[in-house]
């Protein structure tokens, strides 16, 4: 990409209007409108909240949410999530060491769990993901399978004969097709299969080549064309194939400057086709348009709202609400594009975020020759400047 850090960083954006803390023991309040970026320019995003666990809808100390301590735990709260998914008001977050699945129902504020009965058990669940029917599929690593479970809990779909995987991860649903597709990370490959179990096809293979993978972790399938978005993570890039498995394009390069990767993990894309890549050792989420050209990113190191520690994995809904895998911050956050259908279905909302009062904006002090660094202890939000990515920024 020829465009100059200077033209980059064009300064912090994001909104702190209010944050605010009841006593100890009391339950919590915590107020923020965090917006990206900034006024007076367009909003993209905006924060909408955090979940740990049953301790979201409960009471907690003020000691406990200001350190960040004490979330996780081995019955009501993540101790180490990596998937996500969500549609409908629920939400669905896998746990590596609790070994199943938190069902976070928002609107009753209220956590179940999924694959803790006998029947479709989980070990160690990784990729988690959702059908139009809300049918939730969740990748089992150390079990070499991946199982689908109705809303209330029952198994309802399998895979994973002998041999079949090695090391299932990342999932991803075409809702058009009724198609899942699994990334084996340690086959170097994405398999695809009907709803209905019956295998379809598969590509990749371990190689530096268009369409080859070392080591992918996430997937993720595009609402507008059936495009799948596969996140080669130990090659530092994103590669994109058509709904039928051939490779189309690629992106993304080793480095420590927007647009290139070190930890490559999450990926979603919204329903105007941009993708979004979570990158687990600059904790920040990059987003692209499809051809590759770096539009926006937001994030940087630490435990307060809009910062992570150790990125995993991504979902975005239907209704276009982006979910965050804070993996060692024990929690997912939850954030809104503000896509041209939610501004249409939001009109109230969206005319808050655009007479938002830049004197209320905490800025950053972000030096403008600053790279992505993985220590950063700042929120990082920066939009490319003016140039050949102008007309997609406008756009986006």
């Amino acid at each position: 990409m020829n465009f100059t850090l200077s033209a980059l960083f064009r300064g912090f954006v994001i909104g702190f209007v209010g944050l605010s803390f009841v006593a100890c023991g009391a339950k919590k309040v915590e107020k923020i409108n965090i917006v990206i970026p900034q006024p007076p320019e367009e909003p993209r995003l905006f924060y909408i909240d955090r979940y740990y666990g049953s301790s979201s809808f409960t009471d907690s100390s003020t000691l406990d949410l200001l350190i960040g301590e004490d979330k996780g735990s081995t019955s009501g709260n993540l101790f180490k999530p990596y998937g996500v998914a969500g549609s409908d008001g629920v939400m669905y977050v896998s746990d590596t060491a609790v070994g199943n699945v938190f069902a976070f129902d928002l609107k009753n504020k209220r956590v179940t769990h999924i694959g803790d009965r006998a029947e479709g058990r989980l070990n160690t669940p990784a990729g988690v993901t959702l059908d139009s029917k809300n049918n939730v599929y969740v990748s089992d690593a150390k079990q070499k399978k991946v199982y689908g479970y109705s809303p209330d809990g029952s198994l309802i779909f399998a895979l994973g004969k002998k041999g079949e995987f090695i090391r299932p991860a990342g999932l991803a649903i075409d809702k058009k097709l009724n198609r899942i597709y699994v990334v084996d990370v340690k086959a170097h490959s994405v398999k695809a299969y009907s709803l209905d179990g019956k295998s379809l096809f598969k590509f990749g293979k371990r190689g530096t080549g268009d369409g080859e993978f070392n080591f992918p972790t996430n997937v993720a399938v595009s609402p507008i064309n059936g495009n799948i978005v596969v996140v080669d993570t130990q090659h530092f890039r994103v590669q994109i194939f058509d709904k039928d498995g051939k490779f189309i394009r690629k992106f993304g390069q080793i480095g420590d400057q927007p647009g290139t990767f070190a930890r490559p993990k999450g990926v979603a894309i919204d329903s105007e086709g941009h993708i979004y890549v979570a990158d687990a050792a600059f904790n920040l989420v990059q987003i692209f348009n499809e051809s590759g050209n770096l539009l926006l990113y937001f994030g940087g190191h630490g435990r307060s709202p809009g910062l992570f520690w150790q990125m995993a994995g991504m979902y975005i809904d239907d209704s276009d609400k982006v979910y965050i895998v804070d993996n060692m911050g024990n929690a997912v956050q939850v954030y809104q594009y503000v896509s041209k259908k939610w501004k249409k279905a939001n009109p109230k909302k969206y005319k808050e975020l655009k007479t938002l009062k830049k004197e209320k904006v905490k800025k950053s002090g972000l030096k403008k020759d600053k790279k992505l660094n993985p220590s950063d202890s700042d929120i990082l939000e920066q939009t490319p400047g003016k140039g050949e990515l102008e007309k997609d920024l406008h756009n986006f």
